[in-house]
């Protein structure tokens, strides 16, 4: 049976952070942005979803592989920021962003070692009105950077890696409100 109606494209979103312990935003209740920080606009590439699996196999000298033991697991979401706002600056960096001696200035302290700040994340997405996609990340961490060039000819962009650490034996949660991915499943959706 094929379905192409549960086809999606991510026409839109945004990522966040917040401090450790901000909890996922209610199913159909906008991020309120008080506690949440926007990450700003990104590249035309969008968000890069990466999820892998350390894995095991059992062999028995007869049948070949008899199991597979999942060992751990990494998800990772990949960007590239076009702002060089205050909040993508401390996120790249893993610096606080702190005013200069006058009003119009600020400094960013980079440090030779950094000890990043574990935040909490969300990653929201949508393909139309009532069709809510978001990855909560309730522990995680920049754990890679992309270098940035400075041009005449191209934005000034900061690619970073944010990397989920786990939470009580969870990596991220996805929060679905997307009716129809979930009864063509057969889920019930529950009022």
């Amino acid at each position: 049976m094929f379905q192409p109606e549960l086809t999606r494209v991510a026409t839109g979103g945004a990522l966040y952070k917040a401090p450790l312990g901000t909890p996922l935003p209610a199913a159909g209740v906008a991020t309120d942005l008080t506690k949440w920080t926007s990450l700003g606009t990104f590249t035309d590439d969008g968000v890069s979803h990466e999820f892998s699996e350390d894995t095991d196999e059992i062999t028995s000298w007869q049948n070949g592989v008899v199991r597979t033991l999942v060992k751990g697991r990494k998800l990772t979401l990949k960007v590239s920021a076009l702002e060089s706002s205050k909040a993508v600056l401390e996120t790249f960096y893993g610096s606080a962003l702190t005013a200069g001696g006058d009003s119009k200035s600020g400094v960013l302290d980079i440090k030779a070692t950094v000890s990043r700040p574990r935040e909490t994340y969300l990653f929201e997405w949508q393909d139309a009105v009532g069709q809510m996609w978001r990855l909560y990340i309730a522990v995680g961490q920049v754990s890679d950077v992309e270098s940035p060039s400075f041009k005449n000819t191209e934005a000034v962009t900061w690619g970073f890696t944010l990397s989920a650490l786990g939470n009580a034996g969870s990596l991220a949660q996805w929060q679905i409100t997307d009716a129809p991915v979930l009864t063509a499943a057969g889920i019930t959706v529950t009022p």
